[in-house]
């Protein structure tokens, strides 16, 4: 059953007892461990903290069902969101009525509501896709779970509903966890950057990001990081057919760790080629009964 919300002028807000239980991402979720990247004393300082952490709970980690979040408190938005996927388990759930919410956990001063988002081309982006954590019990919930601002950051409407874009980019990663009825663990943020332009009062990020770790066949781990710029939008973009070229987008995890300061050296050792032919190939849409062992990324 579903907890009482209380009625807010820019959201939805659950009591703090609604979250009793969460255990968010699992570190153990695949076969070779991937824990949460380790912040700089700077980076906790400026973190949003949780007073109603536990004594064995990181108090800047805010737990849902599988899935976590860490949020940049002078920017409002996510650092970085992090979820298990089960592919094998996925359940697709039909989309009713957006409704959003604050996380009561940390101050709604310290999120961003809906203003941002009123009579503009700026989408409520989820950073854990809706989707991404719908498996297990209560399915209906973990999907509405992924609705909180803390889980969305401001995208243009092009950027995040295009096809070879962030869209492009999410249903690229969860058909092929479903494909393969594989077990992902998916790292996504904003580049946070300190001239990003300002809009509402809001800085606005120009980039956006994700990293992705699974077990390949043989059970070694492989991981490949992305980067989309919001920028390189062009007015052509719904005027034609659009397809998502993961090559185009794929990045060494050094980049990224340079672009958001976010420590995720300790993946760099599993990372995959970034070889142009090989990222082709695993571009190419591989029909089904193919070879999917290296379709990812």
């Amino acid at each position: 059953m579903t907890a009482p919300e209380i009625a807010d002028a820019a959201g939805a807000v659950h009591p703090v007892s609604y979250y009793d239980g969460y255990r968010g991402y699992d570190p153990e979720f695949l076969g070779t461990p991937v824990p949460l990247p380790v912040l700089t004393d700077e980076q906790r300082r400026v973190a949003a903290a949780r007073p109603d952490a536990g004594p064995d709970e990181d108090p800047v980690v805010l737990p849902y069902t599988h899935f976590s979040v860490v949020v940049h408190r002078p920017r409002q938005l996510a650092w970085y969101t992090v979820v298990n996927i089960d592919g094998a388990h996925l359940v697709d759930l039909p989309r009713d009525a957006d409704r959003w919410y604050f996380d009561p956990r940390i101050a709604q001063s310290e999120q961003i509501g809906e203003e941002l988002y009123r009579r503009n081309a700026l989408d409520r982006g989820h950073l854990v896709r809706r989707l991404d954590p719908v498996w297990g019990s209560d399915p209906e919930r973990i999907a509405d779970d992924t609705f909180h601002f803390t889980n969305c950051s401001p995208q243009h409407e092009r950027f995040n509903q295009g096809q070879d874009r962030w869209q492009g980019l999410e249903n690229y990663i969860l058909d092929n966890a479903e494909a393969r009825d594989r077990r992902i663990t998916v790292f996504t943020g904003p580049v946070l950057d300190d001239d990003d332009p300002i809009y509402k009062g809001v800085r606005l990020p120009l980039a956006y990001w994700k990293i992705i770790a699974y077990d390949q066949a043989d059970g070694t781990p492989a991981t490949a990081a992305y980067v989309l710029e919001q920028a390189q939008l062009i007015e052509d973009l719904l005027r034609r057919r659009a397809v998502f070229d993961p090559g185009a987008y794929r990045v060494p995890v050094e980049h990224l760790v340079e672009r958001t300061g976010l420590d995720f050296s300790y993946l760099q050792e599993f990372e995959l080629p970034l070889t142009a032919a090989g990222l082709r190939a695993r571009a190419a849409r591989l029909p089904i009964g193919e070879d999917y062992t290296n379709a990812l990324p």
